[in-house]
C-alpha cells in the first residue's frame, strides 16, 4: 500500500494590526520607597520582529500591554528624574498576563540599569484558568515519533488517553470528543470525524510555535466544549531569514516483527515511511511585515500479516443419510 499526503501548506504573514492568539504584559513602576511613578514610559520591543509598543503609566504607576503576540520581548523603563531600567528577554507565552514590575533608582549620572533573561512568575496569579504552555523547546526536543505536536498534550495534568480506541484524551474524565481545538484562536475542530487528538489543520513541530492546554476553569472568551482548550500558535517570520529542510525516515529494516509477523509466515512485512519538508521565513518590510511558509509531504508504503482460520472440506463432513 502507498500513498502520498500533504501533510500542511501554511503561509502567514504578520503585522502590527494582525496577530493570532495574543498575550498581554502589565506591571507597576516605583521608586526606591515603593512610592508609584506616574507618566513613566514603557517600551516593549520584540526581540524577534523588532515591533514596538509604548504606554505611560497611570497616576498609580501601572501600565499595560494587550494584545501582544507570544515572542520575547525588552522592556525598558525611563521617567523624569530617574534612572532607566530594562529588562531583557521577557518571554511571553501564549495567552498569559505576565506580570513585570519596576523599580527605578534616583537618576545621579546618566545610567541605565540592565537586567538580562529575567525571572518572571511561573503562576499567572490574574486569571483562574488552569493550563499547561508546551514551548517550541518542548516540541522540538522531545520524541515524537509521528511528529505530531498533539501528542504532548498529554503532559498536562489531569489528561491520559481516552480508553474508547479513537486516539483522543480524556481531561479530567471528560470523554474525549469533548475537547476543543484551536489554530491561531480560530475554531480547528473536526465536527464530522471528533474524539480524535487533531485538527481539521494538522501542525508539525517545524510550523508549531508553542500551545496552551487549559484544563479548567476557562474564561469567557472560550467555549463550545467541557473537556481541555488544546490551541496552537503557528510560526511566523522574523526580521532575519531563517530556513531549513528536512527528510526523517522510518524502516522495517531497523524494526522488529510485530507478533503475527514471525519468521514461519515468511519475509518481515515492508514498513517504510518517509517524511519530507521545507520551512523558510523572514522579512518583507523590516521591523512591520514578516512571512513563514512550511510545506510537509508524507509517503508510506507498508503491509500486515495476519492469521486466519478457514475450514477445509474435511471439516464440513457430509450429511448424514437414514436408510429405512
Amino acid at each position: 500500500m502507498r500513498f502520498i499526503s500533504a501533510a500542511i501548506a501554511l503561509l502567514a504573514f504578520t503585522t502590527t494590526a494582525a496577530v493570532a492568539q495574543t498575550g498581554s504584559i502589565t506591571g507597576q513602576v516605583l521608586d526606591p520607597t515603593g512610592a508609584a511613578i506616574g507618566k513613566a514610559t514603557i517600551t516593549a520591543t520584540s526581540t524577534s520582529t523588532g515591533i514596538s509598543r509604548i504606554a505611560t503609566t497611570t497616576s498609580a504607576g501601572i501600565y499595560s500591554f494587550g494584545a501582544l503576540p507570544p515572542s520575547g520581548y525588552d522592556l525598558v523603563a525611563t521617567a523624569n528624574g530617574f534612572q532607566a531600567q530594562t529588562m531583557k528577554n521577557v518571554v511571553l507565552n501564549i495567552a498569559a498576563t505576565l506580570p513585570v514590575n519596576f523599580t527605578l533608582a534616583v537618576a545621579g549620572a546618566t545610567t541605565t540599569v540592565d537586567v538580562r533573561d529575567a525571572e518572571t512568575a511561573t503562576v499567572d496569579a490574574s486569571s483562574y484558568q488552569l493550563s499547561t504552555v508546551i514551548d517550541s523547546q518542548q516540541i522540538n526536543d522531545l520524541p515524537l515519533v509521528l511528529r505530531d505536536p498533539y501528542q504532548l498534550v498529554l503532559l498536562s495534568p489531569g489528561v491520559v488517553t481516552a480508553t474508547n480506541n479513537d486516539g483522543g484524551v480524556s481531561v479530567n474524565g471528560q470523554r474525549d470528543r469533548n475537547n476543543n481545538f484551536m489554530l491561531d484562536g480560530a475554531d480547528n475542530n473536526d465536527t464530522s470525524v471528533p474524539g480524535g487528538l487533531f485538527g481539521i489543520s494538522s501542525a508539525n513541530p517545524d510550523s508549531a510555535q508553542e500551545f496552551r492546554v487549559i484544563t479548567n476553569n476557562f474564561d469567557a472568551e472560550f467555549g463550545r466544549n467541557t473537556g481541555a482548550i488544546i490551541d496552537v500558535v503557528t510560526r511566523g517570520g522574523s526580521n532575519k531569514f531563517h530556513g531549513d529542510a528536512y527528510e526523517f525516515g522510518r524502516y522495517n529494516a531497523l524494526g522488529a516483527r510485530d507478533f503475527f509477523n514471525t519468521k514461519a509466515n515468511g519475509p518481515q512485512d515492508p514498513y517504510v515511511r518517509n517524511d519530507f519538508g521545507a520551512s523558510v521565513g523572514g522579512p518583507v518590510w523590516k521591523d512591520h511585515t514578516f512571512f513563514f511558509l512550511n510545506g510537509e509531504a508524507q509517503r508510506f508504503r507498508t503491509a500486515r500479516t495476519a492469521l486466519q482460520t478457514t475450514p477445509t472440506a474435511a471439516f464440513g463432513g457430509h450429511p448424514q443419510r437414514n436408510i429405512s
